[in-house]
């Protein structure tokens, strides 16, 4: 599956959409995770990182963990 497939567009839109609202989008579902699979590891990451995100596989791929590249700070309250 090239990088450039349709699925992998309509995914990334909707990993976009998490990331700006909450900061990281985690993806479990098997039929948004078949696409990531097939990517394989390496060309995973080259696939976050064009859209600006870090990307970890987790538990053998059967989740996928997106984060934004620069996480705002939030205050821990601490004094």
């Amino acid at each position: 599956m090239a990088i450039d497939d349709p699925l992998l567009y309509a995914l990334a839109r909707r990993i976009q959409i998490l990331v700006n609202e909450t900061g990281r989008c985690l993806i479990t579902v098997p039929a948004e995770l078949a696409p990531l699979k097939a990517l394989g590891a390496e060309n995973l990451r080259e696939y976050a990182a064009s859209h600006g995100w870090t990307v970890v596989p987790r538990l053998g791929f059967s989740q996928v963990e997106f984060f934004a590249v620069h996480l705002r700070r939030v205050p821990s309250g601490m004094v």
